[in-house]
């Protein structure tokens, strides 16, 4: 079972920029933290390990690239293997969680907010990720520990999401 205390940092993998939000389980609070951009692999390591010491979370969350049909795609398998990437140098549980539309929400949010196309940018994959743990925490507690509890990166739900028309 999770711990219903522990803090999760939250992945939104993409080739270019990875999104990143903390979350507490107790409170449900969460908020963005950054969207690295990171030319090596050394750099993206390095980013994350900091960001590791500094938030101390009990385990991590990465969102799953599906389609809109919840079929996988080729970045499916690339936030996989970052799944088994993050649990190989982390020592962490890592589960991984529909990520469906959460890019496309966090731009539309941002764009509400008023926010610069060119800002957008930068602050959507943190906020994308935010949405990846308030998926997550409206899970139920079986859901969760369902998903923390296996070792293994290939195990995932898909959440049921509404899409309203842009």
């Amino acid at each position: 079972m999770p711990d219903p205390e522990g803090a999760i940092l939250a992945f939104d993998y993409g080739m270019r920029f990875i999104g990143v939000a903390w979350g507490e389980r107790r409170s449900r609070v969460c908020r963005p933290l950054v969207s690295l951009e990171c030319r090596t692999r050394a750099q993206r390591w390095e980013s994350i390990h900091a960001l590791i010491r500094e938030w101390t979370p009990k385990s991590l969350l990465v969102g799953l690239a599906l389609n809109s049909e919840g079929q996988e795609q080729t970045t499916t398998r690339q936030c996989r293997n970052f799944a088994r990437d993050l649990h190989r140098h982390t020592h962490l549980p890592v589960a991984l969680i529909d990520e469906r539309y959460t890019s496309l929400e966090a731009d539309q949010q941002l764009q509400t907010a008023g926010v610069a196309r060119a800002q957008r940018r930068s602050m959507e994959h943190a906020l994308a990720a935010t949405l990846l743990l308030e998926d997550y925490f409206g899970l139920s507690m079986e859901q969760q520990s369902a998903l923390c509890s296996s070792e293994r990166t290939d195990f995932f739900i898909t959440l049921a999401v509404e899409v309203t028309d842009v």
